[in-house]
């Protein structure tokens, strides 16, 4: 049955840091690291396609995959295919839109047009820069579990801090800083292109995601998708707290210390048949802008060498509003479904370059994607 499978091995990226791997035509799946009992935990998959469904089935919750279809990228001569996932109806989200903009920016230069062109480049390679921070924090997370599996002492709600935990941080403030990097990308394009450029105005340009937000506030004739772009840009949207994450970090403290400190979070997950494994979680605050103005007016910051023991309480209290990679993961998928819708802006169907090879020689030109 499996012969006619792709030959391609797969390492599928979970929620806590844990991994799943499939060898190229095999129709085993096997968890990492093994389970709490030292047994291993595998599940069998009818088709190549159902194996997302089947790590479902363990109560895990996927964030990517490594695909290897070649030796080199077994060996480690060349790169990993690594892909998020988005658990919708369009799983590859990330992986669609950089290849429309791609193809927007193969038309916008056949229409010699350098605004669009340089745009859609820049969003192109933006949107493979969080697909690969996210990649880099999910493994960040696969390392602290890994030195947590080895000292074999499962805990469920340990707070701890060793040597993996402060990097895993760093990772997130880098998710951070690229994910407002391709927001503001994405901001200058709606601004340009948007209702055929109704948005523009006289000497004025908008590069990021603040001054577009100003100009959708004072214009009353937003069509539906800025309508929609403002809602998420007030005080509950969620390119809001993305923001303000991004502010507090950049502009105030490392994430993990911003107010009391942030410490790894051991957890015990259950399987099917009463198996249990463990996994991580690394918690952000809640109100990262209250935080941030907070910190701003440095009024209070007396409480962290007079308040010893309250701050040391409520550090090993903090479960966070969110978990590091699970927040990455949907703000990756809200990002990319946005740069995908942001694509429909633009003034030319998107375009592919091919070449081919004849009798006289290779040729290209250009077919609708």
């Amino acid at each position: 049955m499996t012969e006619n499978w792709p030959i391609c091995g797969r390492k599928v990226h979970l929620h806590g840091g844990l991994l799943a791997i499939n060898a190229p035509q095999s129709n085993v799946v096997t968890l990492w690291p093994n389970t709490l009992c030292g047994k291993r935990c595998e599940i069998k998959i009818p088709t190549y396609r159902k194996m997302y469904d089947g790590i479902k089935t363990l109560g895990l919750e996927v964030v990517g995959i490594e695909f290897i279809t070649h030796e080199s990228e077994a060996v480690g001569e060349s790169p990993t295919q690594w892909r998020l996932y988005s658990n919708q109806q369009k799983i590859w989200a990330n992986w669609d839109a950089t290849q429309l903009w791609s193809q927007i920016g193969t038309a916008s230069f056949k229409h010699k047009d350098g605004i669009c062109y340089d745009l859609s480049k820049r969003i192109s390679y933006q949107l493979t820069s969080l697909n690969l921070r996210l990649k880099d924090l999910s493994s960040s997370y696969r390392n602290q579990l890994n030195a947590l599996s080895i000292k074999s002492k499962p805990n469920h709600g340990q707070r701890f801090q060793d040597g993996f935990t402060d990097t895993v941080y760093q990772k997130f403030h880098s998710f951070l800083f690229d994910s407002c990097i391709l927001r503001d990308y994405l901001s200058e394009f709606i601004y340009n292109y948007s209702s055929k450029g109704a948005l523009r105005e006289e000497g004025k340009e908008v590069t990021t995601a603040g001054r577009l937000y100003q100009t959708l506030k004072k214009n009353s004739k937003l069509n539906s998708f800025e309508k929609k772009l403002k809602e998420w840009m007030d005080d509950e949207g969620w390119l809001k707290e993305l923001g303000a994450y991004r502010d507090l970090v950049m502009h105030s403290a490392p994430i993990n210390i911003a107010n009391h400190r942030l410490y790894c979070i051991q957890e015990i997950i259950s399987l099917p048949d009463f198996k249990q494994a463990q996994s991580v979680r690394f918690p952000i605050p809640s109100n990262p802008d209250g935080l941030y103005k907070q910190r701003c007016k440095k009024t209070d910051f007396d409480k962290y060498v007079k308040e010893l023991e309250l701050i040391a309480t409520a550090a090993l209290d903090d479960y966070g509003k969110y978990d590091c990679l699970e927040y990455a993961q949907t703000i990756s998928t809200k990002l990319s479904n946005l740069a995908f819708e942001t694509g429909s802006l633009s003034p030319y169907k998107p375009i592919i370059k091919q070449f081919i090879r004849t009798s006289k020689g290779t040729i290209s030109s250009f077919r609708e994607a």
